[in-house]
This record gives structure tokens, sequence and C-alpha cells, in this order.
């Protein structure tokens, strides 16, 4: 982070929704937006160790660096870094390798100038809604509109502070293994939701030999040659399925629905039950206990969780009022999240 001059070049960086990978810039046919997945653009050069701003040793290979190990140089220099990843980037970027040992075994303590904030149960982006299902485009459940815009707009507002006037933003909020909130998908406890199969494979990062040139950006090996992969977890869930760790907007605090990070392939083709790339899924709960029975469902309906709109409602507001607390929602957003509210309690109820 020091130019040519000795300068120091960014204040801040907010890193978003990048999961384990990084940029592709500095390699020959390089293409800035493009990353890999499990089922798309295999081993393309993004998810690349080393993955922590700390600096590890990889055992596979005796390889020692971090993302800012020559900031030792000027460590005056260290930009104020937020990192933000949705569900989706633990699921499809193998995002807990930004906070855990090579071997997933140990959290690994973010830098003091780092933040890590994950968006409990989003997809990659905002998806729309009322949630579409589009069987022709292969997906086997609907998509994910949970928005964690207002989040975002407060997390920016926090680095902005942060880097500005140096006030202390948010501690760090992303699933652990100290807590027990970091599982291998193996130990994921899914509830039972009639018709949704949670997955049963995960995007991993993997020890990948580009060529003798790869140092100088240039591919010499492809396809590459593809060596042992790195442990990729996932937050645990609650009882109705969403995410349990990170920061929980007013749509997990006060749910209508499960809300998951990840979508399934359709269909009865080879593919079916692959991860679909970015996209997650959203489940109504039942909304009485007729329905719940009806559907075999665990989840606690909504006529159990509220006794109307009005107490729905007001639930919403205490868990908008606690996060503009704690500096994770914007004042002005407020109204916001209860207006977004309401329109999800109307179409639920109008189904």
């Amino acid at each position: 982070n020091t130019d040519e001059a000795g300068r120091k070049v960014f204040d801040g960086l907010l890193v978003h929704t990048a999961g384990a990978g990084r940029g592709s810039f500095n390699h020959r046919f390089a293409q800035p937006s493009r990353d890999a997945h499990r089922f798309s653009a295999f081993f393309y050069p993004t998810d690349l160790f080393p993955f922590t701003t700390r600096t590890q040793t990889d055992p596979e290979t005796g390889i020692a660096d971090g993302l800012l190990a020559r900031s030792a140089e000027h460590p005056e220099h260290r930009p104020k870094i937020f990192f933000t990843n949705t569900g989706y980037e633990y699921w499809g970027r193998a995002a807990s390798l930004i906070h855990t040992s090579l071997d997933g075994r140990v959290d690994v303590t973010p830098l003091p100038n780092e933040r890590i904030y994950h968006l409990a149960g989003g997809q990659h982006f905002i998806g729309g809604f009322p949630p579409s299902r589009s069987e022709r485009a292969g997906r086997a459940y609907r998509s994910n509109p949970l928005d964690f815009l207002p989040t975002l707009r407060a997390l920016l507002a926090r680095l902005v502070d942060w880097v500005t006037e140096d006030r202390t933003p948010p501690a760090s909020v992303y699933p652990t293994l100290t807590a027990g909130a970091l599982v291998s998908i193996d130990a994921l406890k899914f509830p039972p939701i009639a018709d949704l199969r949670p997955p049963t494979v995960i995007h991993q990062a993997h020890r990948v030999d580009y060529g003798p040139r790869w140092a100088a950006g240039i591919i010499t090996r492809e396809p590459p040659g593809v060596g042992a992969p790195f442990p990729a977890l996932v937050s645990q869930v609650d009882a109705d399925g969403n995410e349990m760790a990170g920061v929980r907007g007013t749509e997990l605090l006060a749910p209508l629905a499960t809300y998951t990070p990840w979508q399934l392939r359709g269909g009865h083709g080879t593919d079916a039950g692959e991860l679909v790339d970015f996209l997650g899924t959203y489940v109504p709960l039942p909304r009485t206990e007729g329905e719940r029975q009806r559907w075999g469902d665990s989840r606690l309906s909504i006529e159990r969780r509220y006794a109307d709109k009005r107490a729905y409602l007001a639930t919403v507001a205490r868990a908008a009022e606690s996060l503009a607390a704690g500096g994770l929602l914007l004042r002005e957003d407020v109204p916001r999240a209860l207006e977004r509210a309401e329109q999800h309690w109307d179409w639920i109820m109008s189904r």
C-alpha cells in the first residue's frame, strides 16, 4: 500500500463478497470480474494462497505468506479494511479461509486494522422481491430476496468514520470455530423442511500449479495441476434453517421465511444437486399450525410467532432499533426496514 514516492495509497478498503478469492488483474489474459466456482470457471486463478491478512505457512508446500505480509515494511501504511461476505461466499467462494488456519481447525484473529462481517443468510447479490421460482433456469427452489443493503450502507458509514475520524467501528461479526458456529457441511443441523434438501457439496479452493512462469503472471500449464484442497466451512443454522452467526438483519431477527445462501440445480440431469453460482433459496414459513402439519414442516408457524401483523411489525421495530444502536443499521433506514417488513407480511399472507 506504498507508492513509488513512499506515500500511503489507500486509507480504507471495503472488500465485498470476495470470499477467499482475489481480483484477477495482474496476469496475462486476466479477466477482472471472473472467479472460480464449483461448477463453472473451474480453477480460474482467483482462489489462491494466502487467504488471511496474517502470515501463515502452508503445511503442504512450506510457503509462508499473508495478504499484508509486505506491509511489515511500512506498518503505518496499512489501510483500514472491512471484509464483507454473504452466506453464499462461505458455500460458493470458500470465505471461511479468510479467518481460519489452513487446516480449518483454528480461528485466525483479524489484525487490528481489519474487520470481518458476515451478512447472514444472503446470496451473492440481493434478489428481487417477491421472490421468483424459475424451473426454466434450472433452479430447484425460489431465489433468495434477503435485503442486506441496509447493513452494507451502515458498514460503509462506519468505515468512513474509522478512516476520517478514527472512530472505532463495531467489532467483527462472523462465524467462528471457538463459538461452535463454523462447521463442515456434514455437521450442519438443517431442520426438516418439506421438499427442501440441503447441499451435499461445497466449493473448495485448491493448491493449483499454473506452471513455472506463474510468478511472472504467465500461465504455461492449462489445465493447471491440481493439488490438495483447503477446507471450506459454513455457518451453523438455527431451528428455522437460518444462519446463526454474522450480522442478522431484521428479516432473520423477525423471520417470515428461511433464507439459505445456497441454491441447487434442479431437474434430473447429471448436474442435479450441484450449487447454482451466486444464488440462494427462500422458503416461507407455514402460516398456520394446520399448514405446518400438512407440510410436515418442523419450523414454528407464523401464527405461533406473532399474534397478528401489528405484533410482527413491533418485533421488527425492536430488531431494527437494536441494530441501529449497535451501528449496524442507519437510523434513516429504520423506516425502510419496517416498510419492507409490511410488504413481506402482506405478500406471504395473500399467497
